[in-house]
């Protein structure tokens, strides 16, 4: 842990520069700061503690993801006392879908606080990936209560228009599916590398309703590329869900 206390040298005074930004994204005072240098720390460091285990964030997400199901479960429980369970599980699936916690631990700015000796081109996950984590440090610091608060007060009430759930998409390729299963119509998507002049573009999928190819769309991931171009399909067929 040496190396961690001296990559936050600059900031781990007791009310420094780091120490102040947990205390605003949290409204919690941090306890045990290393627990947060720790969810704030990146594998390619290669960090060891004194038992020579790898110190870096992924073991917080892994608690922070579980910690962060239960508390959302129990918010739409209660919030919805008539939902069934396929209905408060789909709920819960866009409240923490990854390109939802990926927004929030981007509109908390979480990447800056990320320790770092050289620049990496991470992907989008980065920022969901450090929320999971600083969810699992702030319920090792303060525990389950504190930590319970901090993700409905901060995360679900700041971020989560519950109001929406109902309407909200959690995913066009899966609606895209499941209206050709309902009409009968056979729905297909084609996916290949492209070999386009845009580094950042990496694939193209084309959208096939009775073997018709109707939308195309380009993504960094095979993934992203299949969604938007669900999403074209959805509404250049103006269903609706």
């Amino acid at each position: 842990m040496k190396i961690l206390n001296h990559i936050f040298k600059s900031q781990t005074s007791e009310e420094g520069v780091f120490f102040n930004r947990l205390k605003e994204i949290t409204s919690l005072r941090p306890v045990n700061l290393k627990i947060y240098q720790k969810a704030f720390t990146h594998r390619s460091m290669h960090v060891k503690d004194v038992h020579g285990n790898y110190v870096n964030y992924e073991r917080l997400e892994f608690l922070g993801d579980s910690i962060l199901s239960v508390v959302v479960s129990k918010f739409l429980f209660d919030k919805f006392p008539s939902a069934k369970e396929g209905g408060l599980t789909k709920y819960r699936a866009k409240i923490v879908s990854r390109e939802n916690l990926n927004q929030i631990g981007l509109k908390f700015n979480l990447i800056d606080l990320l320790a770092l000796e050289q620049k990496i081109n991470f992907g989008e996950n980065i920022h969901g990936n450090l929320l999971e984590a600083l969810i699992g440090a702030v319920f090792i610091d303060r525990g389950y209560l504190k930590c319970h608060n901090f993700i409905l007060d901060k995360i679900i009430a700041d971020h989560v228009d519950v109001e929406q759930l109902e309407h909200s998409v959690l995913s066009y390729k899966g609606l895209l599916i499941e209206w050709g299963q309902k009409r009968k119509k056979k729905v297909k998507f084609t996916t290949t590398s492209d070999g386009g002049l845009d580094p950042e573009i990496n694939y193209t999928t084309s959208v096939f309703i009775n073997e018709v190819n109707i939308v195309k769309a380009r993504g960094i991931s095979k993934k992203k590329a299949e969604e938007k171009a669900a999403k074209r399909a959805y509404y250049a067929l103006n269903l609706r869900h």
